[in-house]
């Protein structure tokens, strides 16, 4: 496991896996969104990627943002460590990718 996953409160798992189920049981796709510049396979692990979950991957793209632009032009603070809370541009970008992956996913 990551070290992300070992610090992820089993409370934490299994409401997360709750809201799964629940949204799951009402015909509805659950849409997952990853935190910025973290891994995804963290919240695959925790939610199975059987189908009925869309997952968005917001590592590569803020990644990328970051890299091309700086860090504080998505991010106003750096509250959990490697990432904070979105500036506009932030908030536009992970709009955008979850948009993306609606569109890909529901529309095509």
């Amino acid at each position: 496991a990551s070290l992300e996953e070992k610090y992820l409160s089993p409370l934490t798992i299994e409401n997360y896996r709750r809201i799964k189920e629940s949204v799951l049981e009402r015909g509805i796709k659950l849409v997952s969104v990853q935190y910025p510049l973290r891994k995804l396979e963290p919240l695959k692990n925790m939610l199975g990627e059987e189908g009925g979950v869309v997952f968005v991957d917001n590592e590569k793209t803020f990644k990328e943002a970051v890299k091309n632009e700086s860090y504080e032009q998505y991010f106003v603070d750096n509250f959990a460590g490697d990432f904070g809370h979105f500036s506009t541009y932030g908030n536009k970008l992970i709009a955008e990718n979850i948009a993306d992956a609606i569109i890909t996913n529901f529309f095509n």
